[in-house]
């Protein structure tokens, strides 16, 4: 897969330099912001699409998924996300020959966001402080409606930048030079591929480290039959866990514009949101998190080195 890194550093020297993240002037895809959480598609291997990605604008990673009303669920950035199931169909399926882009193994799915990249700014983005990320994790099957059913991720200490600068390598391109909410691209130019690599480069051996430090990765794959009935969601043909990880929790700014979230609350480590799913006709859904009534024993912690035991099986 990084045998494109040479081609993409010549293709985008207006934005990036080889790994060097040059943040560009002005944005220029009205559907997409900086701050969007955004879903990623790639099909490493498979009979239809190997070549393309897929990448979707959900809308703003703080306010909508971290301030999300408890329990509840709704379509994120609905109005504008009108025809993800023809994309997928048409990048990564063969209606003339039946075959689905739900129904394939070697299909990925997953999604990140951040909120500013100086970890030592004190200037808070809706409340978030900056470097705080948001990814996505392997579900490890339907569970409870409202709460995790992955292992809880953290991070090492001083990987924000990292992590931060591979993430905007993937978000640029949708800001940059997509025109719409769904955004198709080919592996050549798009660093969905370089940023979610697999164990020893086959995806049949599982997800290796995603966005420099996450290990284990973000993305899940689809498999023939649907995933189960997820709550209000119905019968769904994914779910992937969503988390916020904050840098700093101690930022209180004198100049009237709020307290941080999180402020006081332990840094690198995973707080679940809610999940993200979606259905054969490409409508998305987010089932916000649903507190426990006490203080909840942590069932199990895994570091960025630990893979999560996967739910499907690959060919």
């Amino acid at each position: 897969m990084q045998m494109n890194k040479p081609m993409k550093c010549l293709v985008l020297a207006t934005t990036i330099a080889c790994g060097v993240i040059i943040a560009p002037a002005e944005a220029q895809n009205s559907f997409h912001a900086p701050s969007d959480l955004v879903l990623t598609f790639q099909n490493p291997g498979g009979l239809v699409g190997s070549s393309q990605t897929v990448t979707v604008a959900l809308g703003n990673v703080s306010t909508m998924f971290r301030d999300a009303v408890d329990g509840s669920v709704f379509s994120p950035n609905a109005a504008n996300i009108t025809n993800l199931g023809t994309v997928l169909q048409s990048t990564f399926g063969d209606t003339a020959n039946g075959v689905f882009w739900y129904d394939q193994p070697s299909l990925w799915m997953g999604a990140i966001g951040f909120r500013g990249t100086s970890p030592t700014a004190t200037q808070l983005l809706d409340l978030d402080p900056q470097q705080t990320i948001y990814f996505t994790k392997l579900r490890e099957g339907v569970g409870t409606v409202g709460f995790a059913n992955s292992p809880t991720p953290t991070t090492i200490a001083n990987s924000g930048s990292g992590i931060t600068s591979a993430m905007q390598q993937v978000k640029e391109q949708i800001e940059q030079f997509g025109t719409a909410a769904v955004f198709v691209q080919g592996t050549g130019t798009s660093f969905i591929d370089d940023q979610n690599p697999f164990t020893g480069g086959n995806p049949a051996f599982g997800q290796s480290t995603a966005y420099a430090f996450i290990g284990g990765g973000v993305q899940d794959n689809f498999a023939a039959g649907p995933y189960g009935v997820f709550g209000t969601a119905g019968s769904v043909e994914m779910a992937l866990d969503l988390y916020r990880i904050q840098n700093r929790n101690d930022i209180t700014p004198p100049n009237g514009t709020g307290t941080q979230y999180g402020l006081g609350q332990p840094i690198g480590q995973g707080e679940y949101l809610g999940t993200i799913t979606l259905n054969q006709a490409g409508q998305v859904a987010f089932s916000a998190n649903v507190p426990e009534p006490s203080a909840a024993v942590l069932l199990g912690v895994a570091t960025l080195g630990l893979i999560s035991r996967r739910r499907r099986c690959h060919a």
